[in-house]
């Protein structure tokens, strides 16, 4: 580490320890900075470590500086270790502040307390990370909080100690305490099952009884081509089942279980079981479209954007897009990637009405259908169509006119359309959404009111240019 003179350290332990005297006063004026943290094992993530050893562990944190007030910016943070614990002189491995990382850090023990000197103030909210180690007592205990507290550059307390919850976004520790077992191994678990998916995947399917060591912290699976490396690290003692997903078909495999307190502190292996891949002969759960077909403008390619999410299946390798006058009728028109989840249709037929579908197939050949788009009308011209339109037609192709930007062509920037009755007034004003080439109005007002049967006058602006002309609304 970086050390500092004897003066200086001297002069920093007494300052902290000065802290306890006075942090009740100086807490009651700094309640602006809130503060989240987890301390976790390095090489679990239950937060056990096992008596009588050295414990590598990591702090992280998320300083929330949005309501910090002049004076409560973050120069130095201070741990302090349970009882029982032992903390060296080379305690500090690693800090990174934000996108900052220190390798030779700075900071002062003081008996059972780590003073962490941060390489800058912390003013606006953070992320902090801090390797550190600390001798666990020799006896099993309960799990006993670490104190983690925030101090200014004054080495006055912001915050005596931070509240302990998720930070690193992880499902691990979660809180400011560990846990401390003996360094005895835990017994294997008992009850395994190997069996093929009885569902039509390629999958091997393991199950087991819970152990019922309340020390353990998961369970490690083995698999027979993958020799001491284990293929899972299931992270609670309350899981009893995995499986392992999208295998070779018809191959064999051999599985065993560990059971551990810490990836150190494992048991042995359980009895070996073995079971062989089923072909994969279930299609992949479907994409699920968006409705609505828009015809959109981006990147320099204009057509009409279909637009899905992902399916939840593993293994789809690819999606192919569909299109047709009716789901009886649909053609192949695009095969994309897997990472896909949009497509541009910019070569469409003149006009007619068409829906799209997305199939996903997965790496047996297996394909899922998605439903249909909602009707896509595709018209010829520079005009509104259909024209006239019925509002409270159930037919989607024709309960809404479509104001395609084609009727501005030659502006820029934003296009939208303003609806007005035969004398003059305002009814609506509708704009493109971002990267549409379109305006679409359903035939009600801005207050959200159907408007009666009529004729309708309509300006479309796009820049300079605009185009006028009468719409009509049957009812």
């Amino acid at each position: 580490m970086k050390m500092y003179t004897i003066v200086t350290c001297f002069l920093l332990i007494i300052a902290f320890g000065l802290v306890y005297i006075t942090q009740a006063d100086d807490i009651a004026n700094t309640q602006a900075v809130e503060s989240v943290g987890e301390i976790n094992a390095k090489d679990n993530s239950t937060g056990t470590v096992i008596a009588g050893t050295t414990a590598e562990l990591v702090l992280t944190l998320i300083a929330d500086m949005s309501q910090a007030e002049p004076g409560e910016e973050i120069k130095f943070i201070q741990i302090t270790a349970p009882t029982g614990f032992t903390v060296k002189d080379d305690a500090v491995k690693f800090v990174r502040v934000g996108a900052d990382e220190i390798f030779d850090p700075e900071f002062v023990v003081d008996r059972n307390r780590i003073i962490v000197v941060l390489p800058k103030l912390i003013t606006l909210t953070t992320m902090v990370d801090i390797e550190f180690n600390v001798e666990t007592p020799p006896t099993v205990t309960h799990a006993w909080p670490f104190i983690v507290g925030l101090l200014n550059i004054l080495q006055d307390p912001i915050l005596v100690s931070i509240k302990p919850g998720n930070s690193d976004g992880k499902v691990n520790n979660d809180t400011l305490a560990v846990k401390v077992v003996a360094a005895t191994k835990p017994e294997p678990p008992t009850g395994l099952t190997v069996q093929p998916d009885p569902g039509g995947e390629n999958d091997i399917v393991l199950s087991w009884d819970k152990s019922s060591d309340e020390l353990v912290s998961g369970y490690l699976i083995y698999r027979s081509d993958r020799g001491d490396e284990p293929v899972a690290d299931i992270t609670s003692r309350e899981q009893r089942n995995y499986i392992d997903r999208n295998l070779p078909s018809g191959e064999s495999f051999s599985y065993t279980i560990r059971t551990y307190k810490t990836k150190v502190l494992r048991s042995e292996p359980s009895n070996e079981l073995s079971a062989i891949v089923p072909e994969d002969t279930k299609a992949p759960t479907p994409p699920v479209v968006r409705p609505e077909a828009m015809v959109v403008d981006k990147a320099g390619v204009e057509g009409i954007e279909v637009v899905w999410e992902s399916s939840v299946s593993r293994d789809v390798v690819n999606y192919i897009v569909y299109r047709g006058s009716s789901v009886d009728s649909l053609e192949s028109i695009a095969e994309l990637d897997s990472e896909a989840t949009f497509y541009i249709d910019d070569n469409p037929p003149d006009s007619g009405s068409y829906v799209y579908v997305i199939g996903a197939v997965d790496d047996a050949g297996n394909e899922s259908r998605s439903s249909a788009t909602l009707p896509r009308q595709v018209f010829s011209g520079a005009k509104p169509q259909p024209n006239p339109f019925t509002p409270l037609s159930t037919d989607a192709r024709f309960n809404q006119v479509i104001f395609p930007a084609a009727m501005v062509a030659g502006g820029e920037g934003v296009f939208y359309v303003n609806i007005y009755d035969l004398e003059g007034y305002l009814i609506t004003e509708i704009e493109a959404p971002e990267g549409s080439k379109e305006v679409r109005w359903d035939g009600k007002s801005s207050d959200g009111e159907y408007v009666n049967g009529g004729i309708y006058v309509y300006q479309a602006f796009m820049g300079n240019v605009t185009k006028v002309g009468t719409v009509v609304v049957a009812k």
